[in-house]
């Protein structure tokens, strides 16, 4: 590989970070925590980190099945491309949501620089299915445009769901749940 084409990739990367940094802070942070605190409120049966955590993963996944399946019955050309950037912006833009909201439900601070990190590895972790999916997605929807739709949003929910179990696992592993429970009653959020 040739230090013209390095240096190229090197620009695309430090673009692409600035694009998921500039996404990132745009998120309402006192949302994510009221929808939190929502989840633990109507919790029947007491705080299951890992239940409210599928819940979120589930009511985003929906969110970008419904917005893949939208895209997904655009015709081929131009309005497909500006369609498919723009579902791709909300995409990445729901995941680093969803990433900060099991942060939060694990009993970590959302708004530490470290955040960011570990949202962008989890999202990392996920993008190979994304690629994948957007070339299958473009084959399909060239000769039918409602298996398109099904299959963009099929995809997008997978790589949702992708993206969750990649942030449960980090912030299930970081966490002791009794203690982040008992941290996290005390209303000391920073420890927990």
């Amino acid at each position: 590989m040739s230090a013209e084409v390095r240096g190229l990739e090197r620009r695309a990367d430090v673009v692409l970070e600035d694009v998921f940094r500039a996404l990132f802070e745009e998120i309402d942070l006192d949302k994510v925590r009221e929808e939190v605190a929502g989840l633990r409120g109507s919790a029947e049966h007491g705080y299951d980190p890992l239940d409210h955590a599928r819940a979120v993963a589930r009511r985003t996944g929906i969110r970008c099945a419904a917005a893949g399946a939208v895209t997904g019955l655009h015709p081929v050309g131009v309005l497909t491309l500006g369609a498919l950037g723009a579902e791709v912006g909300y995409l990445v833009y729901q995941q680093l949501r969803m990433v900060l909201a099991i942060a939060v439900i694990y009993g970590h601070e959302p708004s530490d620089r470290e955040r960011f990190s570990e949202a962008l590895s989890c999202l990392a972790f996920s993008s190979s299915a994304g690629i994948g999916s957007r070339i299958i997605r473009g084959r399909l929807t060239r000769f039918i445009p409602v298996v398109g739709a099904i299959s963009a949003g099929a995809l997008n929910y997978a790589a949702v769901q992708t993206v969750a179990r990649a942030a449960i696992r980090h912030y299930d592993s970081r966490v002791d749940p009794v203690l982040a429970a008992e941290i996290w009653a005390e209303g000391d959020r920073e420890h927990a």
